[in-house]
This record gives C-alpha cells, sequence and structure tokens, in this order.
C-alpha cells in the first residue's frame, strides 16, 4: 500500500490497488545488510561446530575430574542472558580491536552458543555405542579418527538440528551486532530495518516489507527442515 493508502480514514481492510513496489524498493536497500547478516549467521554456525563437535564427545566417553563442575558450567551460561555480559564483552573486545567487524560478532555470539550446541550434542553422543569406539582402539584407530569416522556420522541428525538452531539464533540476534558494529555498511538486516525509521516518520509500507523479506530465511529453513529439528532432538532419548 502506498503511504497514502496506510493513513487513509476510514482504513482499508484490503489494499485497494495492491503492488509489489515497496518490496522491491526494500530488497534494494537491503540487500547490503542481507549479506552481512549471511556472513554473521553462516560464520558463526561454523565456529560453534568447529568447538562444539569434539567437546561433548570428550564429555560422553572420557572421565576426568572436573568433568561435573564443567558440565555444570555449561548450563549456567545458557542461563546467563546476553545484557548480563554484553559489556564485559565489549570493553575485552576493545582491547582485541574486534569491535566493527564481523569476526568480532561471530565470536560474541559464539560465547553463547557454542554451550547451547555442546548441550544438545552431549545428550545425542551419549547414545553412541561405547563397543564401536572400544573396537576401533583395538584396531588402532585414534581418537580423532573415530570421532570423525565413527561418532560424527552416527550423530548426523544431532549436528543437523544443532546446525539448523544456531544458523536462526545468529541470523535473528539483535543486541550483539547493535553492541558490537557501529558502522552502518557492516550491520545485519536485523538493525538494517531501521533504516525506514526516520527522525520525522517511518515508511510504514517499506518498513513491512523488509520485516517480510528478513523473516523469509527462518522461515524456510523451518518449513524445509522443522521434522529434522524434531528427529534430532528426539534421537537416542529412549533405549529399546
Amino acid at each position: 500500500m502506498s503511504t497514502e493508502e496506510i493513513f487513509h480514514k476510514p482504513p482499508y481492510l484490503v489494499p485497494p490497488e495492491p503492488t509489489l513496489r515497496y518490496y522491491r524498493e526494500a530488497l534494494i536497500t537491503l540487500l547490503p545488510y542481507i549479506k552481512n547478516s549471511f556472513i554473521i549467521a553462516f560464520g558463526t554456525l561454523m565456529l560453534t561446530l568447529l568447538i562444539a563437535l569434539p567437546a561433548p564427545f570428550v564429555l560422553t566417553k572420557f572421565e576426568f575430574s572436573s568433568k561435573n563442575s564443567l558440565g555444570f558450567l555449561l548450563a549456567f551460561v545458557q542461563m546467563l542472558p546476553y545484557t548480563a555480559v554484553i559489556i564485559p564483552l565489549f570493553l575485552i573486545f576493545t582491547r582485541m580491536k574486534l569491535i566493527n567487524s564481523h569476526f568480532g560478532v561471530i565470536l560474541a555470539l559464539s560465547v553463547f552458543l557454542v554451550p547451547f550446541a555442546i548441550i544438545i550434542l552431549r545428550s545425542y553422543m551419549v547414545s553412541v555405542p561405547s563397543g564401536l569406539i572400544e573396537a576401533a582402539l583395538i584396531d588402532g584407530a585414534g581418537y580423532l579418527k573415530i570421532l570423525i569416522s565413527i561418532v560424527l556420522p552416527l550423530s548426523a541428525p544431532g549436528i543437523a538440528s544443532v546446525s539448523i538452531l544456531v544458523f536462526l539464533m545468529a541470523w535473528g540476534n539483535f543486541i550483539v551486532p547493535l553492541a558490537f558494529i557501529k558502522e552502518e555498511s557492516l550491520r545485519p538486516i536485523s538493525i538494517g530495518l531501521y533504516v525506514f525509521i526516520g527522525q520525522y516518520g517511518v515508511e510504514w509500507n517499506k518498513l513491512m516489507a523488509g520485516s517480510m523479506i528478513y523473516t523469509i530465511p527462518p522461515l524456510v529453513v523451518a518449513l524445509l527442515a522443522g521434522k529434522s529439528i524434531v528427529a534430532g532432538l528426539t534421537a537416542g532419548a529412549f533405549k529399546e
């Protein structure tokens, strides 16, 4: 709807002259922000998986003194809101010169998402038979080969679920990019939508169209992978 139609009184229940022009204009404006969102989301996913895939294997198949304490620490981190640690992280990242960079945002998001991924994968990898690992050790395989060749393939549904959830969380995050990125050209679409909110008014048609564009990637992922998420989160939950 045009601006005149939006503010028409009485309001229209059905747009008198519907048009997709504002979707096109919003997409052109938001393309740089969409690119930044994909960089941040995929970067966070890669870093999270790089750390989170070996960790639950160690926590489930090895015995060491601080095992229970580490599990408690992971659960504790999950209870912390972003707002509780955003200022300390900002001060640390300022000294490390990671402000105004995609890597800084990726690293900050991974601080929260790595424990989340480890907790989910840990509960899944418990169901991997220890007999397979022992047989591989007898055959001379090292732990790295066992992880890559046995544990990860058997944990594929859980890894797929974690990957999808981590991507969605990184795509939709608002507070971390807002705190860590000041340059407009580096900001993701979650902040880029504010380009349609000006000092003297709001471009409601472009803002609503941009919001729909913002929701398309998570919506597509949820529709295509919804069953995989449920299957991955419930697999290994019961022993028969």
